[in-house]
């Protein structure tokens, strides 16, 4: 995500969350992840867009952006 934080400003709300933060591990848990890094892209109206396991590419990322922000 490093990098599509400042390139999508304004558009995408980026947040980061420790696993090792009780109320963050529900979060979590609550969309599906498991396993770190992993990670997930909502829609403007909260519905998952989808879903990454494991460290992901600006190049992979930088197209399911675009298209929410759309």
């Amino acid at each position: 995500m490093d990098g599509l934080e400042s390139e999508f400003t304004g558009e995408i709300n980026f947040y980061r969350l420790n696993v090792e933060i009780p109320a963050n591990e529900q979060i979590q848990q609550s969309y599906g992840l498991r396993g770190h890094p992993s990670a997930v892209i909502l829609s403007k109206d909260g519905v998952v867009v989808k879903r990454y396991f494991g460290a992901e590419t600006a190049v992979i990322l930088r197209p399911v952006l675009q298209e929410i922000t759309q």
